[in-house]
Formats: C-alpha cells, sequence, structure tokens
C-alpha cells in the first residue's frame, strides 16, 4: 500500500507537468473542424459542402503562409 501511494505522490505531479508543456498547434484536423463548422452553419450539403470545405482549408493556408512571410 505505501508503495502505491508512494508512486501516484511522484508520478501524478510529473505527469501533470508534461501535459502542460504539450504544444498545441492548430493542424489540419482543427482547420477542417472549423471550416465543416461554418459550412454547417450555411447548411452546404453534398458537392457545394466540399468545396466550400476545400476553399476554406486552402485559404486559411494561404493566410497562414502569408502571416508567416517576412515582410519587405
Amino acid at each position: 500500500m505505501k508503495s502505491f501511494l508512494l508512486v501516484a505522490v511522484l508520478v501524478l505531479p510529473l505527469h501533470a507537468l508534461a501535459a502542460e508543456q504539450e504544444p498545441k498547434s492548430p493542424g489540419p484536423t482543427t482547420l477542417l473542424g472549423t471550416c465543416s463548422k461554418q459550412a454547417h452553419a450555411k447548411g452546404l450539403r453534398g458537392d457545394e459542402r466540399k468545396k466550400f470545405i476545400s476553399a476554406c482549408i486552402a485559404s486559411a493556408k494561404q493566410a497562414k503562409a502569408a502571416a508567416r512571410a517576412p515582410a519587405t
């Protein structure tokens, strides 16, 4: 019982620190989710929805690339 408590006392704080330090970067899933929500709000279905989501993801990637580009 004492060893279990010792492990719990030592491991749980380390697990919490590791969880806090994980970087959260928006990836394709985030873009897809955002664009999907927008398509749903517009009531798009089928081919219209696919076209909208593709264009939405492409424009978001272009905006992200433009933001990263150095200003001249």
